[in-house]
Formats: structure tokens, sequence, C-alpha cells
């Protein structure tokens, strides 16, 4: 590896968001699925087991312990909101505007909808064997395609309708930012 690669290594590390935060902090998890959503290469560091983050962390909040702290280039957010981190992202150019929206519209079903298709599909395709022959293979396709909408988190008919059951309790009940299941899905037109 050469000296140019090795800065260029180091600056490709350097312009990753660094997340200070803990494993039980709701807010950090929230955070860390931000990111994954939107595909953006990120460290975290769990200040429960790293004295020395834990300090930085506190020193870049005014000696104060809530998590997380993230470090984007420089601009220190705590406690973000999604759209705040969001748009961090987006300020810090780690993310175009119009990719940030195509890549949360991917996903429009929230963690405990999928989890109930999932199940529901898998039963629905387990349950097809005792039925009259003639309902066998619609059931299980009706299973299945429930089924997938619950691993991928993307359902064609809430697309059609422009509604998402992310941030919802449809989502993470506990920390759901409406008391609707669904919602009208932000950029979708509907």
């Amino acid at each position: 590896m050469t000296t140019a690669d090795s800065l260029q290594a180091f600056d490709a590390e350097a312009a990753r968001p660094l997340v200070y935060g803990a494993d039980w902090c709701e807010d950090t998890q929230r955070s860390l699925r931000l990111l994954r959503r939107l595909s953006i290469p990120h460290r975290y560091i769990n200040v429960d087991e790293d004295v020395t983050a834990l300090e930085r962390a506190k020193a870049l909040n005014g000696g104060q312990r809530r998590t997380p702290v993230i470090d984007i280039a420089g601009m220190i957010l705590v406690e973000p909101t999604n759209p705040a981190l969001t748009e961090a992202l987006v300020t810090a150019e780690l993310v175009a505007p119009d990719d940030a929206r195509d890549r949360l519209a991917m996903q429009n079903v929230g963690d405990v909808d999928r989890a109930a298709r999932t199940v529901g599909g898998l039963l629905l395709v387990a349950a097809a064997q005792s039925t009259p022959r003639a309902l066998r293979w619609p059931l299980r396709l009706i299973g299945a395609a429930l089924a997938t909408t619950g691993v991928t988190g993307w359902c064609p008919v809430y697309r059609a309708a422009g509604v998402t059951s992310i941030d919802g309790p449809g989502d993470r009940p506990h920390e759901a930012s409406r008391v609707e299941w669904l919602a009208h899905a932000r950029g979708s037109g509907a």
C-alpha cells in the first residue's frame, strides 16, 4: 500500500460519522437504524465499554452523559431526531437529498408490521396444506407474498396507496411518533 493509498483510506475513515452510544439506548438504536437505512458507513462506539469514548462524548456535550452523540465531520449532534440526522448527513454531503429520500422510501413497513407479516405469511403457507386442493396454491402464494413483504420491509400496496407504517406503532411502538398505524409517506405524492 502506498502512502497515497494510506492517506485516502484514512480520509475515508475520518469522513464516516462517529456514533457514541449505548446498546440499551433507544435513541442510539434508532439513529443506527437510520444510518443503515440510508446506507451510510459509520463507526459505533459503545460508551458503556469504552471509558475514553464516554469521556469524549461527555466533552462534546458540555460534560453531560446523553446518547447518542454523533460526530459528522465536526458537526456534533446530541440525541438527534431522524430528520435532523438526515439533514446533517445531507449538509455534510454524505448523501444527496434525492438519494436520502429514495433510500428511505425503499422501506415502508415498520418492524412490528414486518414481524407480523413474516409470521402470518409463513403460517398461511403452512395452513394451506390442510385446505381443499383448489385453495392450496392461492393460499400459498398469498402467504409467500405476505412473508416477502415482511422480510424485505417493502409493501407494493403501501407504496401504491402512498402510506407507511415506519415511525408509528407498526414500527417500534415505544418510539412511535404517532398513534395511527399508517401515515402518508413523505414525497409519495399521495
